[in-house]
């Protein structure tokens, strides 16, 4: 994050720093009287730093649990987590589920609104102030978006109010909350550069909001103006596919050239750490009961054979070697028994010291590759700083195939599954041979535990299959050294259709007063 406070001191508040070099090195903001800040440009460049920091990511929940463990993907091995209420279908409005990232998601579109509202009394350059505007809107946005993917409806707040207005601001309609967020990518999109210097990467681009229009209106179904979106960003943004899958998401290749988007980290200056590979490695590496995302052999399945065959239907399957054989993407993204990790070979077998029955353990036979540092050193204090990527041009091109597809243009979709399969070493799809199902399966493994499962499911009306399944694990065996490996039940998940969203929090509706209490989600 560091890099990206040199950029607005250098280039947006031209020489004032110059005259105030040490303003960046000063105590927390909350020590200056908020007049002071706005008319300090060293301090308004703190303000806009901090509203990055304030991104929700998937890796923001490491330790707790993350979004694939409440769709077929994933399992937690921490039996006293939320995912494991919501996956059995025992939670309620009073549960709390996601009432931090209500409230969360309000105080940093509050720090939004904040920041428009002083715009024109900063001591800035109009471009200057044009961009932060964009930056804000695009920040907004964002925001709703992840109130909206969770809960729908949310509470329109688009100005600085007192806290008790907040509280009392009524859900606005579907098409209103909509709105709202095109309004602020589109004019985002009009004030934000195409891109920036690389001491910069991390701030948000003309074709981040382009990306998040993207991905919005595919959520809605508006497949013609999505396809638009999605193809402004393919044909004009200059993106091109990371070579490596799997290493795309390690720390030395953070901002590489597939990356539209992401939430930096850095401990240098914001402070901000992760602790993924803490929290989804081995208590093998960690030393204590450390395991919490385990993938599900559903998802297994979901890989194909190298050619390109699924598992069931392919001559290269062996049963007293399942692995062997799989997509590429398969090795990158899931350890399973027999894995080569951190200059292991890993023993995934109940009871192993990689697998210790008295830890979590993985709960599933697999642990999460994906993401995960294979150069971490886990002793000593250091943090996670990988970034977390949350758009990258292989969404858009799942989204823009997606599009055409449901418009009747199965050859256009087809150019980029292809893209994507040739990408990752896999035989391309033939000619006239793309169908939906095709589609989905290459959806589902390219973008692997990346956060958007959830809404996917929920845009195709396949909760009930996908989410309210049988999930199954892994059941590793040996008999005279030799292994075998049977899949067996481990969840029967629970589904109805009002889980599409999530209740909104008891807690936050008993902080409106009485006769302003906005209507909760539909069956809940």
């Amino acid at each position: 994050m560091k890099k990206i406070i040199a950029y607005i001191t250098g280039t947006l508040i031209l020489g004032s720093v110059a005259c105030n070099k040490d303003a960046l090195n000063k105590g927390p903001l909350n020590l200056y009287s908020d007049s002071n800040i706005w008319k300090d440009s060293a301090l308004i460049s703190r303000v806009v730093l901090e509203s990055y920091d304030g991104i929700h990511s998937i890796y923001d929940d490491a330790g707790n649990w993350m979004p694939m463990d409440i769709t077929d993907e994933g399992k937690s091995a921490r039996s006293f987590l939320q995912s494991n209420l919501i996956n059995t279908g025992q939670y309620s409005p009073s549960t709390g589920i996601y009432t931090d990232v209500w409230s969360n998601t309000y105080a940093m579109i509050r720090n939004c609104n904040n920041v428009l509202a002083h715009l024109p009394d900063m001591p800035l350059s109009e471009a200057g102030k044009q961009q932060i505007k964009g930056e804000m809107l695009f920040l907004r946005a964002l925001h709703y978006m992840d109130l909206y993917s969770i809960f729908g409806r949310f509470p329109m707040v688009t100005k600085v109010l007192s806290l008790n207005d907040d509280l009392t601001a009524p859900r606005g309609t579907d098409d209103d909350c909509v709105k709202l967020m095109l309004d602020d990518l589109d004019q985002a999109a009009a004030l934000l550069p195409a891109a920036y210097p690389k001491t910069a990467a991390g701030r948000a681009t003309k074709y981040a909001a382009l990306g998040m229009k993207c991905r919005l209106l595919l959520n809605r179904k508006d497949y013609q103006a999505a396809a638009a979106a999605a193809k402004e960003v393919i044909d004009k943004g200059g993106y091109t596919l990371f070579p490596d899958y799997e290493a795309m998401f390690y720390p030395e290749n953070d901002d590489n050239q597939e990356v539209i988007f992401n939430k930096e980290f850095a401990g240098d200056l914001s402070g901000q750490v992760h602790a993924l590979d803490l929290y989804d490695n081995s208590a093998f590496f960690t030393g204590f009961s450390s395991l919490v995302d385990c993938p599900t052999q559903n998802m297994v399945d979901q890989y194909l054979m190298k050619d390109g065959l699924p598992w069931n239907q392919s001559p290269k399957f062996d049963p007293a070697h399942p692995y062997a054989n799989r997509d590429p993407r398969f090795h990158a993204s899931i350890i399973y028994d027999g894995t080569d990790w951190i200059n292991q070979t890993m023993d995934l077998k109940l009871g192993s010291k990689y697998n210790p029955s008295t830890y979590s353990t993985a709960i599933t036979g697999y642990m999460l590759r994906k993401f995960l540092n294979p150069k971490y050193i886990f002793n000593g204090t250091n943090g996670n700083y990988q970034n977390c990527i949350m758009l990258r041009l292989g969404e858009i091109y799942l989204n823009y195939a997606e599009c055409q597809l449901k418009l009747g243009n199965a050859e256009e979709a087809r150019t980029y599954i292809n893209l994507l399969r040739q990408r990752a070493g896999m035989p391309v799809v033939p000619a006239g041979q793309l169908n939906w199902d095709t589609y989905v399966r290459e959806r589902t493994v390219e973008l692997a535990f990346e956060g958007q499962r959830f809404n996917d499911i929920r845009r195709w009306g396949t909760g009930a299959t996908m989410i309210g399944a049988a999930i199954t694990a892994v059941q590793i065996s040996e008999t005279n050294g030799v292994r075998s490996y049977k899949t067996v039940p481990l969840e029967q998940r629970y589904w109805h259709d009002k889980m599409y969203y999530f209740p909104i929090p008891q807690a936050q509706l008993q902080k409106y007063p009485a006769g302003k209490v906005p209507e909760q989600n539909p069956g809940w």
